[in-house]
């Protein structure tokens, strides 16, 4: 049974392929789908797993070809593309077995570039669009939802809801939201109709925040990088209905379409990290979202876009 979060992201190697130790699960989805973040982080592993030692992921990007089951292990089979003194390019396929045919179904197609360590001509880094309380002085996701609960805020089936939807992140990550962003302030927007600190601006200068670090050890920049990108994916694909006082029974589809992975340094997941969240653009029935991460130095870490479908109720759109 997967306990930690390298659990989750492990593999095995057959042949010219990684297969997951262990079945993939829900999270932040109310469809019966696996989590997108199982998909761009064992691809990620498994690159990492074969890439020559000296490289260190700068990049990786990807389209959601098919949602993935949670009844079937992941296939991982990376492709070298090119070699050269400073980078390395990998192809990852990202396939699931048919429980009846056996047939490989292709749910991901990700490409992941490394790279050797530079000198660097310039050195800087930007900085969150507002000031955030620090991690020590943020409460943790469960003491919040029992805040609300004990206090009438919210009620019982709410408190469930949030649990069922999330509990996987918290046995895995510790998370601690931080007052000024919108989604602590209406429980990733179980609480959509509570009116936030920001509703005077527009939607694009909305934001989120917490502070996040993995629970439990992380031995290899393999499982450093695949913790990365498991943890950036999160939120992306309903933040909009979170910053815009809706939620999931609102939309008719909310998901990932597609994604970009930018690594500035290589992280150390079990430290205190910044991540903060924003939106961009909606329209034509798509979203385009940024989660950002620095280190408690200050230093931007990473960064994940993601375009999402958005799509109008069946009963909406027929009116």
């Amino acid at each position: 049974m997967a306990t930690t979060l390298a659990d989750h992201i492990s593999q095995e190697k057959i042949d010219d392929h990684y297969v997951s130790t262990h079945l993939p699960q829900r999270m932040g989805n109310a469809a019966p789908i696996a989590y997108g973040g199982y998909a761009i982080a064992l691809a990620i592993h498994a690159a990492c797993k074969t890439v020559p030692s000296g490289f260190h992921l700068h990049s990786a990007f990807g389209h959601y070809l098919r949602a993935v089951s949670t009844e079937a292990k992941l296939i991982c089979t990376p492709v070298q593309l090119r070699q050269s003194k400073s980078f390395v390019s990998y192809r990852v396929a990202v396939e699931q077995k048919h429980p009846s045919t056996g047939k490989r179904l292709l749910c991901m197609e990700l490409l992941a570039d490394f790279h050797r360590d530079e000198p660097s001509l310039l050195t800087f880094s930007g900085q969150p669009t507002r000031s955030y309380t620090h991690w020590r002085d943020c409460v943790p996701w469960d003491r919040l939802m029992e805040d609300w609960l004990k206090a009438g805020k919210i009620a019982e089936p709410q408190f469930k809801a949030f649990n069922t939807l999330f509990g996987l992140s918290r046995s895995l990550y510790e998370g601690r939201p931080c007052p000024e962003g919108i989604t602590t302030q209406n429980l990733m927007g179980m609480a959509k109709t509570v009116e936030t600190s920001q509703e005077a601006l527009p939607p694009t200068e909305k934001s989120s925040a917490d502070w996040i670090r993995v629970k439990h050890a992380l031995q290899t920049e393999g499982e450093q990088m695949a913790s990365l990108a498991f943890i950036m994916d999160g939120v992306l694909s309903f933040l909009p209905l979170t910053h815009n006082h809706l939620s999931f029974e609102d939309a008719g589809a909310c998901s990932s379409l597609d994604f970009a992975l930018r690594v500035f340094t290589p992280p150390k997941m079990n430290d205190w990290h910044l991540r903060e969240i924003i939106n961009h653009r909606a329209g034509h029935g798509r979203t385009y979202s940024e989660s950002k991460l620095w280190d408690e130095a200050g230093n931007l870490v990473a960064s994940m876009t993601q375009q999402s479908i958005l799509r109008v109720p069946a009963k909406a759109a027929n009116l």
